[in-house]
């Protein structure tokens, strides 16, 4: 994986695909024909959101300076971010999505045995066992 801005991909041809369903417009950013990042239109935000290869959301437009950012303006930001490295490149975007999915997958860790079965921490460390009688032998 390439994790620097010096992935010479960056400076290639930056195309751009625009495409629309329903509410939901998009504009595809790729290089040599693999997605980099998608610029899509939140109609629940009303914002532009820019995500890298994979879907995953880097920044809604409504965060940069308090700016009504209008699609150009987006796209463009996109385009910055695609060649100054702060986009992941497409594998890094795909890595970072499948480490997503598997802490995802896992879930939270377990509580440890006690706080399972409904044993307070008190009982499980001040029990006190029964004392033993003491015998004496005689001898």
């Amino acid at each position: 994986m390439t994790t620097t801005s010096s992935d010479r991909r960056r400076y290639g041809v930056i195309e751009t695909e625009f495409r629309t369903h329903e509410q939901v417009a998009v504009y595809t950013l790729s290089i040599g024909g693999q997605t980099w990042a998608q610029v899509e239109w939140s109609p629940s935000r009303r914002r532009w959101c820019i995500q890298d290869g994979s879907g995953q959301c880097l920044a809604h437009c409504d965060a940069i300076h308090g700016q009504d950012v209008d699609a150009q303006t987006a796209v463009a930001l996109a385009k910055r971010m695609i060649i100054d490295g702060t986009m992941p490149t497409p594998e890094d975007a795909v890595a970072a999505r499948r480490e997503r999915e598997r802490e995802r997958d896992l879930g939270e860790p377990m509580p440890p045995i006690a706080e399972r079965v409904g044993v307070s921490a008190y009982h499980t460390t001040n029990t006190q066992l029964p004392k033993r009688q003491q015998t004496t032998k005689w001898s």
